[in-house]
This record gives C-alpha cells, structure tokens and sequence, in this order.
C-alpha cells in the first residue's frame, strides 16, 4: 500500500512538473495593438463636468459649491484605482449614495415600454412630482448646473468604481425624476422650456457616452440619452403639443452620423485595463478570479467563497494568499492571454463599426473557455482571468447601444408626423420608413432599421413605429418584441 502511495506521488509529481514546464512557453511579445492614444482625454481638473456625477448626492448643507469638494474626490479617485484588495477584507469606501435623496426618487414609476402612457403618468404623480421639486430644490439644481457643463470627460480608465450600480442608479433616478418635471411643464404650457432642458440632457449624455475610457462611463451616459430620447417621445405624446415644438427637435436633433454613440473607447479602455493587469499580476486578478469557474454548477461563486475562507482559516491567511499568488503566476502565460483579449476586442469593435443586420459571424469566433477539459491545462490562469472578465459580455453594451440609435430614429419620426402640412399623411403614404419631403438636410432620406436593414415599420391605422429590436425579426409593432414607439 505504501508503494503504491509513493509511485501515485511521484507520478503527481512528475505530472506537476511536466505541468508547470508546459506552462513557461509563452508566446512572444505582440505589438502594442491599442494605447492610451486610442482613447479620448481624460481629465481631473476641476472644470470636469464629470465631478458632479459624484456631487449630485452630498447633503443638502454642500449647496451648490462643488470647488470645495473637488480635492476630496481627486483624492477618493486616486484610492479607487483598480488595484489589489480582497473584497471580503477591505470594506465599501463610499458611503451610501444620495442619503435621504434616494429613498424619495427611487421608486418614481417613470413610464417605461411598451406602454409608455406619459398622460396617464402625469395625471397619477402629478401631486407627487409637484411635491418633489419642492422639498428637493437643490438636487435638481445640481442636476441642472451638470447636463450644462460644457467640459467633460472620463476620469480614467483605470478608476474602477466600488459601488458602480449605486451611482449610476442614483444619477439614472436623478435625470428620471428631471426629465418627468420637464414633461410635467410642457403639459401646463412651458413646451419649449420642456424641450430645452430634455436636450440639455440629451446632450450631457451625449458628451458623457462620447468621452468614455471605460465602460461605466460610456453605459451612464448611455442611458442618460436613453432617458431623454424616453421624455422626448412623451412631450410629442402630449394632447397639444404644438408644431413649433415638432420641428425644434427635428431641428436640433439630426440624422444620426455612422460613428454617433460609438463604444469604441471605451472597448479600447476596459482592454487596456485587462492588459494591465496582466502585466501587473495584482492580488486583484487571483483574489477575485481564481476558482471561480473550476467549482461547477449553479452555486460556483458560494462553492469558491466557502473553499477560499477554508483554505485560508487552515494556512493561514498570509500563507495562503502567497500560495495562490504563486500558484496563479506559475500557470499564467501573459502575452498568450493578452492575446485572448485582443481577439476578443477586435470581434467586438466588428461589431460596433458596422449596424447588427451585418453583423453575421463578425462577432463569432472570439475566445471562449466555459467548461472543463484537458485545453485547461494549458494557460489555466490564464483562461480563468479571461473567463472571469469575459470581455464578449461587453457585447451587450453594443447591443444597447444600436438599441439607442434606433430609438432615436423613432423618436425624429414621431416628430416628423407632429408637423403641420399632412407630414402624417405623406408618411404613411410613402414607402414605410421613409422620411416625409424636406424634413431632414438629405430631404426624403430613407431612416433604416440597424436591426434588419430595412425601413421602420409604421401602421398609420394603429399610429405605431417600431424597429424589429435584438432578433431582428419583424413582428408587426409587437410591443413586448418589437421596440414600439405609438404616435398618436
């Protein structure tokens, strides 16, 4: 039995060092493909419009006077960037975001798809939108003073945010809650006050998106479009709305450029981050990704807690993270996973350079490791931090992104039928899709769906636009497949 035991050692042994010389043949050093020139500036000076995502929720006695706060925050951006630290040790550094703000704008049931009943919204919270610009004077100022800020820009990419969802959450319920008041004014008559302060917002979230490094940043103003581009289409909604107000919009919101809304930076950035760490080896990458696909089924991430605290109570906590340290370094073949992420990245900006009905097998074939085999034993660390950031996820963003540029189309359309001189009428009388004569600096320029290629679908008799959505299957203006916008 002891024979036995030895040989099954050796043979362990043996298997470990055949093993670990497998893994020291790297690839060689790639040139650089992508680098900070790739990305817009990004900027910590304090005319930083991007400062006020982090104001917007400091307690009422702050004002209005952001100066005095800039120094803390550069000093907070500086400790969160994305360095080693074990998030069962270190504990949350932000305090809870917006105070007592959030708990009164959280739950405003901003009309959503498909319905979209902004009249109907308005009669139900009119008394308790009223109420909130009250008692939150200084909130909707600061959120005012920020969508006018000229200057903005992201703080880097290398910034990573230990509460993302809270502060995005926050700013998203900020906007909602402005963007409902300003639908609430153009319904008691003030449309083009209404209409300026939307595309004031518009245009913050434009700037937003547009100078991203990293994908928090890109996808926050993202949605701050998405948000403005929603009341947009509820202020057309409004019984009354006026022509002037129609053609302001047409006016100031033109046929959307090939490269408008693009995700490209900040791609590139949430690359360069990934490319770094690698390099790096941070505490961070084994900390937090290892073993975290290794324990199958449902319950992985509970399975490697519970096996990570074992472990550590057992060794000893110093011992055993220089353990898994070493483990994760010797199984780990840089440039060959910063090469898993380079072909991932370029298969994603495929796909953003050209609209989906094109996309084809553009975003096929990027790097994929889900499920255990033999493959694993070659560059195991490497696929486990490869699967654990899973860049393709970042797929999504592109998704939402053309998501967007659609609703957008809908929304310049639901504005061309507002126009006096049967606009409805020629619309529906053309080719669905078509824009009505002179409405547009192309004059009847055909608005194509990103998803089929084709025009928009339009029913003059039910008073709907829609794109196809994510299928990019046609389904009539079915509001739960369809992205549906009624004009009515």
């Amino acid at each position: 039995m002891t024979k036995i035991f030895f040989r099954a050692l050796l043979a362990g042994l043996a298997f470990l060092v055949l093993l670990v010389a497998l893994n020291r043949f790297d690839k060689r050093v790639a040139p650089a493909a992508f680098g900070d020139g790739d990305l817009p500036p990004s900027s910590l000076e304090a005319a930083n419009g991007a400062f006020w995502l982090l104001f917007l929720g400091e307690p009422e006695s702050a004002g209005l006077d952001i100066e005095r706060k800039v120094p803390e925050y550069r000093d907070l951006l500086g400790r969160l960037e994305r360095v080693e630290r074990l998030t069962w040790q270190v504990a949350p550094r932000s305090r809870s975001l917006g105070g007592r703000y959030w708990q009164m704008i959280s739950d405003i049931p901003f009309p959503q798809p498909p319905d979209r009943d902004w009249p109907g919204f308005l009669r139900a919270e009119r008394d308790h939108l009223s109420r909130l610009r009250v008692e939150l004077p200084i909130l909707l100022r600061r959120y005012e003073r920020m969508t006018r800020c000229e200057t903005v820009a992201d703080f880097g990419y290398r910034v990573e945010w230990d509460r993302p969802y809270a502060l995005q959450s926050f700013v998203l319920a900020t906007g909602r809650l402005r963007a409902a008041l300003a639908v609430l004014d153009a319904e008691d008559g003030r449309w083009a006050h209404a209409a300026e302060e939307l595309l004031t917002a518009f245009r913050f979230g434009e700037r937003l998106a547009g100078a991203a490094q990293s994908a928090f940043f890109y996808n926050l103003g993202r949605a701050l479009v998405d948000t403005a581009l929603e009341a947009l289409a509820g202020l057309l909604s409004l019984p009354g709305c006026p022509p002037e107000v129609a053609g302001s919009l047409l006016a100031t919101l033109p046929p959307l450029s090939p490269a408008q809304f693009s995700a490209r930076a900040a791609l590139v950035g949430e690359f360069l981050w990934a490319s770094e760490r690698i390099e790096r080896g941070d505490r961070w990458l084994q900390s937090e990704i290892a073993l975290r696909e290794i324990v199958p089924g449902r319950r992985g991430d509970q399975a490697r807690m519970a096996l990570n605290v074992l472990l550590a109570r057992e060794l000893g906590t110093g011992s055993y993270l220089r353990l898994r340290e070493a483990a994760f370094e010797l199984f780990l073949m840089k440039n060959r996973t910063r090469g898993y992420f380079r072909d991932g990245l370029r298969r994603l900006l495929a796909l953003d350079a050209s609209p989906p009905f094109r996309w084809g097998a553009s975003g096929e074939g990027a790097p994929s490791f889900k499920g255990l085999n033999l493959w694993w034993l070659w560059n195991p660390s490497g696929k486990l931090y490869y699967e654990g950031l899973d860049p393709f996820r970042q797929r999504r963003t592109v998704e939402r992104k053309y998501l967007t540029r659609a609703f957008y189309d809908l929304v310049r359309m639901a504005a061309a039928l507002r126009l006096p001189g049967g606009g409805a009428k020629t619309y529906g009388a053309d080719a669905p899709g078509k824009w009505p004569e002179g409405l547009s600096p192309e004059g009847a320029r055909e608005a194509r769906d990103p998803f089929t290629g084709r025009p928009y679908g339009w029913d003059p008799a039910r008073g709907l636009l829609w794109s196809a959505g994510l299928d990019g299957k046609n389904d009539r203006g079915d509001p739960e497949r369809d992205l549906v916008l009624s004009v009515r």
